[in-house]
Order: structure tokens, then sequence, then C-alpha cells
């Protein structure tokens, strides 16, 4: 199911509250009767049942609302924890904007939650969230409003799709904004930590936000990256990841979200990317370009776990430099074409991680450098016998193509090397 209604739950309940419980401002903020106003609201506006704990409304130095125990309920069959629970809300607004509600000085949200669930015939429970109703002629326009500070944090984001078995969390999400308005640049700082499966992930970002609400566009440029991954197959110390982008935006109306002009250096990797990802579709779909520059790879294959070989030659692996397409179908991730040079041989492939699957052609190259120190070439035979035993221990379904090999002496023209994998026979 589409997952681009949910990444605006949380900030569409806020302001949706913020601006109800100021109308009832003069009915009795601390009385049961106000907090059900405002929970009849929330649960008009979103479509699930909603409960308010607690309502308090101050007068100075200005008008200050603060509102305990936000919880929006999980649709039939999803289980008795809230799709949506907001532990504190706290908000101020000038003497002037008490009835209208159109400016925000300071917007503090803390330990916000939302599960997001698929369950095993497909259904979300999120499907159910802000269905608009149909309406006679175009929708009235929305009054300018602004917000002088933002200050979200420890947001969580709990995912579980039982109908593919798979789960992951976004924790300690923390967003920092200033002066944010619709269709103006506003500073915007974003960081938080990730769990999916095995691995664990940190990242922080700090940008030029800008969004239109009535078109469903949100994007950030100028944008500084930074992070850090751990887990296995990587080491204990983990990878780091810094970089920028001109620009990422997101396109609700579409689900298609869009990353341009990226730098990045990854493990001591230096390179470039853009591409696209689509949530509106079942499952995530993605196509995506990357280009390295060149780099010695045997450090960043160890920070990967997959150390490169030692070699006869300790110039082997001394450089890499490659660049790449890759579409994510249907849960399964192709590169194709990669193209590239391994210290002196250009190659282009075709890999499918998930089937360890490598296709490869090689314009020359000489084996020989590429075998085990202690091995001593007794041959031609013993030679190519030896790459083979290399290449198996990475457990792959490889056919590499040579159009010119220098082995133990000898030049071969158009040869052909093939890996199967241990489990399985090769097609």
């Amino acid at each position: 199911m589409p997952i681009k209604r949910p990444l605006i739950v949380i900030p569409a309940v806020i302001a949706l509250v913020a601006v109800t419980a100021f109308v009832v401002l003069w009915a009795g903020a601390r009385t049961a009767m106000a907090r059900r106003m405002v929970a009849s609201s929330i649960t008009e506006t979103v479509g699930l049942p909603a409960t308010v704990e607690s309502l308090r409304i101050g007068f100075l130095p200005r008008p200050a609302l603060d509102i305990g125990g936000i919880a929006i309920a999980q649709p039939p069959g999803f289980g008795p924890e809230p799709l949506v629970e907001i532990d504190r809300v706290r908000a101020s607004i000038p003497w002037g904007s008490v009835f209208s509600a159109t400016t925000i000085e300071t917007l503090s949200i803390s330990d916000a939650t939302a599960r997001l669930e698929v369950a095993e015939n497909g259904e979300a429970n999120w499907s159910a969230l802000f269905k608009e109703p149909a309406t006679a002629g175009p929708a009235a326009a929305r009054p300018a409003w602004s917000l002088g500070k933002l200050e979200f944090e420890r947001g969580t984001i709990e995912y579980l799709d039982r109908s593919a078995d798979s789960r992951w969390q976004l924790a300690a999400i923390n967003i920092a904004a200033t002066d944010v308005a619709p269709a103006v640049s506003f500073p915007l700082e974003v960081s938080l930590g990730g769990i999916f499966a095995a691995n664990t992930i940190h990242y922080a970002m700090k940008s030029q936000g800008r969004f239109d609400l009535d078109a469903g566009r949100y994007e950030a440029t100028v944008v500084d990256f930074r992070g850090w991954a751990g887990g296995e197959p990587l080491p204990l110390a983990g990878v780091e990841l810094t970089g920028a982008m001109r620009r990422a935006a997101f396109d609700s109306a579409t689900g298609i979200a869009t990353l341009d002009e990226g730098t990045f250096r990854l493990a001591g990797i230096p390179g470039e990317f853009g591409g696209t990802l689509n949530f509106d579709t079942p499952e995530l779909q993605a196509e995506f370009q990357l280009e390295t520059e060149a780099f010695a790879p045997r450090a960043p294959a160890i920070a990967f776990g997959h150390a490169l070989p030692a070699t006869t030659d300790p110039q082997a692996f001394g450089s890499l430099q490659f660049a790449l397409e890759g579409r994510l179908r249907e849960g399964e991730l192709e590169l194709e074409p990669i193209t590239g040079r391994l210290d002196e041989t250009n190659f282009d492939a075709r890999v499918v991680p998930g089937r360890r699957l490598v296709r490869a052609n090689l314009d020359r190259i000489d084996l020989n450098r590429y075998l085990a120190p202690q091995v001593k070439s007794a041959g031609r035979k013993a030679t190519l016998e030896e790459v083979v035993a290399q290449l198996a221990e990475f457990d792959i379904d490889a056919e590499i193509r040579v159009a010119e090999a220098y082995v133990a002496g000898a030049k071969l023209r158009d040869a052909v090397i093939r890996v199967e994998r241990s489990d399985e026979k090769a097609p």
C-alpha cells in the first residue's frame, strides 16, 4: 500500500489541534467538554477515533496551549495500540492571532509515535486516514499562516508488513525549523536513528525547506547530510557517510520522491548520485544512478565485510572506478549497466544482488597478478583453476567473459570463466 499519507499525519494533526483548541479558549480549557471538542474535531478530520487526555491554556506573557495524551485509534483488525500517539504539544501565539490562529510563535511536539502496519491480506492501517469528502466546487484557499519556531523531539515510526514478514523502525526523530510558512524557504534540521533487520543507522541533515500544502509538494535544497551504519556484515566500527544534495523533493499527488545532484563519501568511496523513489505502489519502486571517482577498493571492501584476497602483485586491486544504474522492482534490486575500470582493465556488467548473479565483460586482464601470493603458477590450467577457486569463495553465480587474458605467459582470446553457486545449479 502507498505510505505517502503517514508521512504527514503527525504535522497535520498538530496543525488541526492548534486551531481547534483556541476556538474553545473561552469554553473552559480544563473541562472534559473542551477535551472532547478537540478530540471530536481530530476524529472528523482524520477519519479514526481520537482522544485527548489533558488540555491547558495560559495567557501570560502571551496565549499558550499545552495538550497532553493525543491518541488516534487503530482501524478494526489492527490491535489495541493506537495508530498515532503524541505525548505532548505546546504552542504559543501572539495576542492578535487568538481567534485566527494564523500565526504561531512556537510549536513544540514531543514523544510522537506512528505505528504503520500492513495486514496479511495487504490492507494498510493508514488507508482510512484523511479521506477527502466529495466537494461541489473548488476548495477554498488556505489563509496565510506562519510558524516562528518548530521543535519536534523523540519521534518514532514503527513499520510492520505481515504480508512480507518485514519490519523496520525509525526512532529519535528530531526536527527543528524557524520562520516556517507556505511557499517560502526556511532553515530545517533533521536527525534520526533506524533499525532495519540486523542493521542500525544514524542520520542527520541540514537544509533549506519549502512546501506547498495545497499542491502536496515538499522539498529540501542545499542539503548537507551525514550518517553512520552498523550491523552485519559491517565491522564493529560500522561505516560513515557524508554528502550533499542540490535538491530532494516529494510530490504527494504522485507519491514520487526525487533526489537531484547528490555527492557522497561512503567508507572512503567518493561519488555522485541521483534518482527517484515511487511510494504510490504496493511495493516501493526506485530508479537511481551512481558514479564514483577512482578509489582504492581494499579498505572499503573490508568495511563492507568482504575483504579482497591477497594477491601476487601488491599493486593489484589498487584502483577502481565505476558508474551504474539501478532499479528496484517487486522487491528485487537489479544493477545494469555497470561500467568501470579496475586497475588497467575496463569492464561492463550486470548484477542482481538478491540472486548473487554476476555477468561481466572485460577487455583485457593479466590474471597472474590476482593469484594468491603463495601460489606458484604451474601453467595455464593451474592458473585458471586458481582464479576460479578464488571466485568460488564468494559463492556467486558468475559468468565472466574476457576479450584478452594473460595467463602464465600465454595469451587467451574470448575466454569464459564460469562459477556456480554451491547451493544450486546454474541455469
